[in-house]
């Protein structure tokens, strides 16, 4: 009888306290992060879902309604999205300072999904009006995060790399936002002068190199030591790779925006502090005491993909995209760049991250407690890895070719390999926001850490 009515008080002594620590650190405890993620995901299996289709349009020419389109499910839709939801729960842990407005967090998700979702519908029906009218919408979603951000950020820049070089992307993120905005101002108004493609080009490196690179950057320095345990320390220079990068990045945006000679000495300049990078990255690998598993196999297939978008993002700066070619080597760049090496890290990263977020999220509910391991779907891993990276190097060679059958196949299986990571992620997504517990856990003899 006494233990009967021990337990009862015991879980309502757990709760109680699970209700404290939600309160008291509402992104680290709680669901928030896991929102942006489920987002993400679903953004990510509609464009694995679409890619095939799309593809032929991109063999043809990039700057088109649905190229368009797909790049912006992915580059919003999904890597955006799910960094988003990372900084929301690492920031405040690595800076050890609380996020100034946490429940705003909570609006601009709302606010960003709507931004996000017009943009993309406006830019597959190729409305400008409503491309730049969800863009305002996504844009008060990106100053309401960089607040957040900034608050625990701007403390430790200059003394952290991970923090200087989160800050400085979030800095970016504004202004390729700003820049986009004001692009598809221009399509309605046209009071912007310059080259079409040559602006386009500046808010896609001030996007995709100066926000997400750069946080793959940051954030791979911090985590990545924590994944490979290596012999070695991270360099103190490190933190030059973050300011060369971010100059070279700069540089390389206005000279595209004002028409300027000297693209592809910024480039040069961009490639040569991702080798100081790789480099840095490659001496941890190599020291590692971990054995390689697939979050370690997506990041060296990363740096692999890294190494073919940095040979091609030169070789664009000297051709242009106007001519045939020059949009060849444009589209297989962008293939190369966003789902080679950016998705690649992401995807590695998420199979750390994702499940020890919903274990928390449990704690944080004062559910019955279930480990990462139960969590977690290991055997599609290997499948998804070699869909994922052979479908996209088929999917480049075509598009550098020209041959467009082969471009569809490769796109074919990555929008596969891209529909299964998507479904078993949101199955481990799912147990945040549900009671049940995985298959895994229902067995008796399990042992669950305290």
């Amino acid at each position: 009888m006494l233990k009967q009515q021990a337990e009862p008080e015991q879980v309502r002594n757990g709760k109680a306290a699970a209700k404290r620590a939600a309160s008291s650190d509402p992104l680290r405890i709680g669901r928030t992060p896991l929102h942006f993620f489920v987002v993400a995901m679903l953004f990510f299996a509609g464009a694995a879902a679409a890619m095939p289709f799309v593809t032929p349009a991109i063999a043809e020419f990039f700057y088109q309604p649905a190229p368009l389109a797909l790049t912006h499910t992915i580059t919003l839709g999904w890597i955006t999205a799910v960094v988003m939801g990372v900084m929301c729960r690492y920031v405040p842990a690595l800076t050890r300072r609380p996020i100034q407005f946490p429940r705003a967090a909570i609006v601009q998700l709302v606010i960003y999904a709507i931004g996000v979702s017009g943009i993309v519908a406006h830019f597959a029906i190729g409305v400008w009006f409503g491309i730049w009218l969800a863009a305002i919408v996504l844009i008060v979603a990106i100053v309401i995060f960089a607040v957040n951000m900034f608050s625990c950020l701007w403390p430790r820049v200059g003394d952290g790399v991970a923090e200087t070089g989160m800050f400085l992307a979030v800095c970016f993120l504004l202004l390729a936002g700003s820049l986009g905005f004001t692009l598809a101002l221009d399509k309605s108004y046209d009071f912007l002068g310059g080259n079409v493609l040559t602006n386009l080009a500046s808010h896609v490196h001030l996007a995709a190199v100066g926000w997400v690179t750069m946080v793959i950057v940051a954030v791979s320095y911090r985590m990545l030591p924590a994944f490979l345990l290596p012999k070695v320390t991270l360099p103190r220079d490190a933190i030059w790779h973050i300011y060369a990068l971010a100059a070279a990045v700069l540089g390389l945006a206005f000279t595209l925006l004002l028409g300027l000679r000297g693209a592809p000495v910024w480039a040069i300049l961009i490639v040569l502090a991702m080798v100081s990078y790789v480099e840095t990255i490659a001496r941890m690998v190599v020291s590692r005491r971990m054995p390689l598993d697939w979050t370690t196999r997506h990041a060296l297939a990363g740096l692999c993909w890294l190494g073919v978008s940095a040979v091609l993002g030169i070789i664009l700066s000297f051709t242009g995209g106007r001519s045939e070619t020059g949009a060849r080597i444009a589209s297989a760049y962008g293939f190369a760049g966003l789902l080679g090496f950016i998705s690649n890290f992401i995807i590695g990263m998420s199979y750390q991250l994702f499940a020890g977020f919903v274990a928390r999220a449990r704690a944080g509910q004062g559910w019955m407690a279930v480990t990462i391991a139960e969590l977690s779907k290991p055997r599609p891993r290997p499948f998804v890895f070699v869909a994922f990276n052979g479908g996209l190097a088929i999917a480049v060679a075509g598009l550098l070719a020209g041959w467009v059958p082969a471009a569809i196949a490769g796109a074919a299986a990555i929008g596969v390999a891209g529909l299964v990571y998507a479904g078993v992620t949101l199955w481990t997504l799912s147990f945040a926001y549900r009671r049940a517990v995985p298959r895994a856990a229902k067995n008796e003899l399990r042992v669950v850490p305290s």
